[in-house]
């Protein structure tokens, strides 16, 4: 059997993510070419062991609703983040929406990048189906965490 992209897309988003009863003759889901590129493109991604990726800061949230779950790492120096990495368990538009949150954090200080919601991700991948609206808000979330978790440290400065 031989299939598309979008129609592999649409399958594992089905599989992970979505009710698989759906509706006979309800609509396609479509996604623009930028969505589907992050899918399968993914930026930043973190492969293997997250213990041996040096970080400052790690977010985790998710959605118990759909089984997503998204975590942020980052490295900061000088209030910017100087890398960031990511892993998502979840379908092809909370993988999407990670890839391009990381794309527009990175380089940013702390506070611009919490300024990127989850409007700014849905438009910059061209849009995302009403029904995945979410994806874009859990990578928001997870990367707010990262952050709110490292200002959240006590500090490394000697005490006197």
């Amino acid at each position: 059997m031989t299939t598309t992209s979008n129609n592999s897309i649409a399958a594992a988003d089905n599989a992970t993510c979505e009710n698989s009863n759906q509706a006979a003759g309800a609509p396609s889901w479509v996604y623009s070419d930028i969505v589907k590129d992050h899918f399968l493109s993914p930026r930043n991604f973190l492969m293997g062991d997250e213990t041996k990726y040096p970080h400052d800061a790690e977010g985790t949230v998710g959605n118990p609703v759909c089984g997503d779950q998204m975590r942020m790492f980052l490295q900061i120096e000088n209030d910017k983040i100087k890398d960031i990495k990511w892993k998502t368990y979840g379908c092809a538009s909370a993988i999407a929406s990670t890839s391009a949150l990381s794309e527009l954090a990175k380089d940013k200080t702390l506070d611009e990048a919490l300024k990127i919601g989850p409007t700014e991700i849905a438009e910059f991948l061209g849009g995302l189906p009403a029904h995945k609206f979410h994806c874009s808000v859990l990578g928001h979330e997870a990367l707010a965490a990262a952050i709110t978790n490292y200002r959240n440290k006590p500090s490394l400065s000697p005490v006197a």
